[in-house]
Order: structure tokens, then sequence, then C-alpha cells
């Protein structure tokens, strides 16, 4: 890597947030160099004038309280970075507040304007506004831990679970002079975890650490492009008073109820149908609303199930691959079915790639005169390519494309002579999506220097085979917003190269409406005139009952 960036922060003194310390020390460890403390001289005893009184925020009594015994953040934990920053040069501020703004003295800012800081964190202060936006090249980075278009102000990662949205959102922001609207650099959307306020907020701060060092990092490979300031309009929001804590506390203790209930008694049914229409007509039409039309395959037993169909067409019949999954060994291997057009009928399926790990999500495609199988298998941390033994109509492992990673839906595909490796990893599973490349299938694989190029639980982990329609490229990804596999976004692709990605939502497709299969709907896979879809029903299964009661006993 070039030589990183000089940045500074604005802090209270050595002392950060947990999730602060980490997004310092992963800039620290990608080479990039701390030059200025910025420090409030409210906060410091090295002031030369007495520390004065700080108003207290007449917060109301119930947010006090619950914010004191139920809401404490493991990412707002207090850690000291002294022995990191010892040798780091420090400026004591003292800054002018007019209507709820600071401004820095011209002494203040000339002094930091003389360290040549390529950007500077904002950790400490309160809003900032004036010259001080300008006094760094990329100028002040800033946090805001909710959606600036629905939510400004704060408190952070409360109002969507107040406002039963599903979707919690965290931005990392270059400021403008106006609140919460700056220009966005970094976004993510996340599932809002109703059951727990310090959870959602937790899951967001941990989210965001990464964003400087990877914006670093990209400003040293590609360069500053930052676009417009948001034009949100939304209200701004104050903590709440007691009645809308009241009501927040009856919310989290009914949220609660209903998420153990559902994670210990309500286990996932999924089974695949076929459907004798292309997945271009399926797509871009509303033909398909319920069950109709589509041929199911015959469940197992209660303690089975069948997922992430994917295929090919041989002797003008449709071999199916798919998730061959167990409650009872918590695992899956995958399995083979072949459907016969002619009779309308699948065939018992047998085991084509069996492991002693979890295999799920069996994407297939043909290159040459081979056809090849890439199964998720994070469980064995590498991402694996089997190639189809016709002789006995097996998969065995051929390749290793990327080792040490721990990869969730692998899908491959040729677009501009470059083979184009979509994924999501493990710990975000349904947000973080990650783009790798290379000139041969088999190739020597490079991570996208955008990575990741997306992170949005709406529309970013892959569901399916990417298509093409009318000449331009369409990416089927999850929508896990509301529950896990609850529905398939249709996403058209804009820009794909070493350097760009950019993708836009089109439509959902799901869940099935009047159907058996109604409470998800999670994969597309296109062969031709037919279209390979999997969907889900919710029932009890004492072994998954058995296993969440025992993890939840151990992790309480």
């Amino acid at each position: 890597m070039a030589e990183g960036l000089s940045f500074g922060v604005m802090c209270s003194g050595t002392s950060f947030q947990k999730w602060q310390s980490e997004a310092i020390q992963l800039l620290i460890e990608n080479g990039h160099n701390p030059s200025l403390l910025i420090m409030d001289s409210r906060f410091t005893q090295a002031s030369p004038e007495p520390k004065p009184v700080i108003k207290a925020k007449k917060y109301s009594l119930l947010w006090r309280a619950s914010h004191r015994l139920l809401f404490k953040s493991a990412q707002k934990i207090m850690v000291e970075m002294e022995p990191e920053l010892r040798s780091v040069s420090r400026r004591i501020c003292t800054v002018t507040e007019d209507n709820f703004s600071e401004y820095f003295s011209d002494a203040d800012l000339m002094a930091i304007k003389s360290a040549k800081l390529d950007f500077i964190l904002r950790f400490g202060f309160n809003i900032v506004r004036g010259e001080i936006l300008n006094a760094a090249r990329y100028g002040v980075w800033s946090f805001h831990h909710d959606d600036e278009e629905k939510y400004r102000g704060g408190p952070p990662g409360f109002w969507p679970i107040y406002k039963n949205d599903p979707v919690s959102a965290a931005i990392m922001q270059q400021l403008t002079e106006k609140l919460d609207a700056g220009i966005v650099l970094k976004k993510a959307w996340m599932k809002t975890l109703f059951h727990s306020y310090k959870t959602n907020l937790d899951v967001l701060l941990l989210t965001s650490l990464t964003w400087p060092a990877d914006m670093a990092n990209q400003i040293i490979a590609l360069g500053y492009n930052p676009g417009s300031p948001s034009s949100t309009s939304a209200p701004v929001y104050k903590v709440p008073g007691n009645m809308k804590m009241f009501i927040f506390l009856l919310k989290l203790l009914k949220n609660r109820i209903l998420f153990y209930w559902n994670d210990l008694f309500r286990a996932e049914r999924w089974n695949i149908g076929i459907i004798n229409r292309s997945i271009q007509e399926l797509a871009f039409s509303d033909a398909m609303s319920g069950c109709e039309d589509i041929l199911w395959m015959r469940e197992r037993s209660s303690g089975n199930y069948f997922a992430d169909p994917a295929g090919f067409i041989e002797e003008n019949k449709v071999h199916i691959l798919m998730e061959d999954y167990s409650y009872a060994d918590n695992k899956a291997n995958i399995s083979e079915a072949v459907f016969d057009p002619q009779s309308n009928t699948f065939s018992v399926p047998l085991k084509s790639i069996e492991s002693k790990e979890h295999l799920s999500y069996p994407f297939i495609f043909v290159h040459g005169e081979h056809i090849y199988c890439l199964p998720e298998s994070y469980h064995y941390g590498y991402i694996g390519l089997y190639k189809r033994n016709y002789s006995e109509g097996i998969f065995v492992e051929d390749h290793v494309l990327l080792d040490h990673i721990d990869a969730v839906d692998p899908t491959l595909i040729n677009h501009n002579d470059k083979w184009w490796l979509f994924f999501t990893l493990r710990k975000y599973s349904n947000t973080h999506l990650y783009i790798y490349y290379a000139d041969e299938h088999n190739g020597e694989y490079k991570p996208h220097p955008l990575n990741p190029v997306k992170m949005d639980v709406r529309s970013s982990r892959p569901a399916g085979l990417p298509f093409i329609n009318e000449g331009e490229l369409y990416r089927p990804a999850q929508d896990c917003s509301e529950s896990y596999g609850k529905r398939v976004a249709i996403n058209r692709i804009i820009k794909l190269s070493e350097t760009e990605f950019e993708e836009e939502f089109v439509k959902y497709i799901g869940p099935l409406l009047n159907c058996r299969y109604s409470k998800g709907f999670h994969t597309v896979f296109g062969l031709g005139r037919y279209t390979l879809i999997d969907a889900k029903r919710t029932k009890f299964n004492f072994s998954h009952f058995g296993r969440q009661a025992r993890h939840k006993f151990r992790k309480h």
C-alpha cells in the first residue's frame, strides 16, 4: 500500500468509546497516521482556564433509569488509548457556542490547518460548524447511527424500534453546515433488532467502526470522489419523554416475547419448486403471486427440508442441486434430483456432494464442456470449486478459489471478459456484499477496492443466478429486513469494473400469497424456459427447539 493518510481526532481526552478506539486502531494498523488530537478544553485538566460546569440535559426519568439499567452498550465502554497516542501532537481548543452550534477560534483553526491533515474524525465536541469543516483536505468525518433520510438527531438506533421500522441505518459523513445532512461517505442498512435496544445500537456501532480505515484505503487506491450533500428534510428527533419511554418499554417486552417464541417454536421448512417460465418473465411481470403453476418437490420427514436450488439441463431433463438439511444433524449436504418435463415428476434426491461440515447454496455454472458447482462452505474457511464427474453423476472438488475466508452464498458470473465472484461474509451474512474478480474462472481472485461494495439488508446477499434482460445485467438478492429470506430483490447492475460497482433496486419478488409456503422466498435460478425457486413455511421441530433452548441457556 502507498503511504498512509494523516488524520486528526476531535476528542475529549485519550479515553474513547470501545468502537471508536477500534476505529482508530484499525486506521493505524492500515498504515494511516494519527497526527493531531484536537481536544475539548471543557474536558481536560490541561486547560489554562478553570473547567466550566457543563449544563446537564434534562432527560426524562424513565430514559435515565433505562439507560443505566437496561441500555448499557458494550460498544460504549470507555477504553484508554494514552499508550497508543502518547507521541501524537495535541491542541487544546476552546469553542464558542451559538444556538447549539460550536465554532473554533482563529488561533485554533490556524494550528489545526498547519498540521496538514487529510481528514479529521469527530469523536468529541458537539455540533461543529464554520471553518473547522474545511481545516483538513477531505474534511471532518462524523457518524450518525440512524438513517439521515428518516431520523436526524437522536438517540441513535432508538426511533426505528419505536416506529416499527424494519430497517435501521448508520452513515459516516463529511460534515456540512446542515445537521446530519453531510456528504454520505459510507452507509449501511441493517435489520432492526426489535427485542433489544442495546443490541440494535451495538450492531450499528460495530458495523461503522471499519469505515474510516475503509474510506482512507479507498482514497489511496481510487482517489476521493465524494457525492453531493444529503438533501434530507427528515425531522430532528430528541431524547424521548416519560410517556414515549413507557410505550417503548412495553414494545420491547412484547418484541422480546415474540422473538423467543419464534426462535424456539417456529422452525423453517423450505421446499423447492419449478415454474415453466423464464426468469425474465418471472422478474418483470406480475404473473406469480401465489402457488399457481408451481410444481413442488415432495417434502421429506418433518426433520428435513430442501432449499437453495440451482441446476442445469441435460437430455431435456432439469437436474436440480439443493441444500438437503437435517435438523437432527444440524447440517446439510448437497443432493440432486431430476425433474422430467414429460411426466412433471421429480426423482428421489440423492447425495451429490457429501461433507462432514455444513454445505449449502450449490451455485451451478457451465464453462466449456464442464459443469461446475460452487457450494457455500464457510465452515471449511474457503470457497471450493467442484466439477461434475459424469460417470458417477456426482461433483468432486476441483479447485480452491479463495482460501481463509468464511464466504456465504458465493455466486460466480462471467461478464465483460472477467469472472466476478459475489458473496457475503459470515459476520454480516445478510448485509455486506463483497466482490472478487479474476481473468479465468479458476484464476487468482483479487478483492474489489470498494469492498464491501454494498451494505444493505434489503438487497445484498446473493439469491441465485444473475441474468441478462434486454442487454442489461440483473442480480437477484435476498431481502432479510423483516425476517431471514423474506423475499427476493431484483437489482440492475449499472457499473461493474475493477474500480467501480453500482446497482439499483428494481422490484421485489415474493413472498408467495395464499400458499402453504408463504413465510419466505429466497432463491431464483433461471434455466432457459424454467425457473427454480424455493419458499418456506414454519413449524415446530423438537431438534430445533432443543438446540435453541440449550444455546440460550448457555448464553445466559
